[in-house]
């Protein structure tokens, strides 16, 4: 009797195929089927599904937002953006990102924040606009993206607008360098 070793890196494909295994059922329970699922789901990561929250003046919407990016909320922070225009760009030189829903708007702002150490966050500047109902704030971001980019201290961009007459919503977060 003969007793046959394997083929030369039979062992590799089948370690591949084990991991390529293993991935997608990791991604069939990160992301379960859609089949009935109600569209205002969040992944579980983020929490429940943001709600719009209008805030009654532009200071107050400005002020809670600098609350919730402290307390690194993203859903915090999507229920004040309003999701028919938010546009939101928080890597330092990329474009602007249009949100189709708050689910959206939070998971980029989730994604982003989560790469960030945040070391501090305060709005400095608003100024508001009484004809157009628009209101635009900068706030300085500093933290520590890591690696080569290390401490950095970013200008955020705040653009807001009324949403009727008793609330505002931001539609634009922009980070530059």
């Amino acid at each position: 009797m003969r007793i046959r070793r394997p083929r030369r890196g039979s062992h590799l494909a089948a370690v591949s195929l084990a991991a390529g295994l293993l991935s997608i059922a990791a991604l069939a329970v990160t992301f379960p089927p859609a089949v009935g699922a109600e569209p205002s789901e969040a992944p579980e990561s983020l929490g429940p599904a943001p709600q719009p929250s209008p805030q009654p003046s532009p200071v107050q919407l400005f002020a809670a937002l600098e609350r919730a990016w402290r307390g690194g909320g993203a859903n915090a922070i999507a229920s004040l953006c309003d999701s028919t225009t938010v546009r939101i760009a928080l890597k330092p030189g990329s474009p602007p990102a249009t949100a189709p829903t708050l689910n959206a708007v939070a998971f980029l702002i989730h994604d982003q924040l989560g790469l960030v150490v945040l070391r501090r966050f305060h709005v400095v500047r608003v100024e508001t606009d009484g004809k157009r109902r628009t209101a635009k704030a900068w706030a300085r971001w500093h933290g520590s993206w890591g690696g080569a980019r290390g401490d950095r201290d970013i200008e955020v961009v705040l653009v807001a607008r009324s949403v009727g007459e008793s609330g505002w919503l931001l539609t634009e977060i922009r980070a530059n360098d």
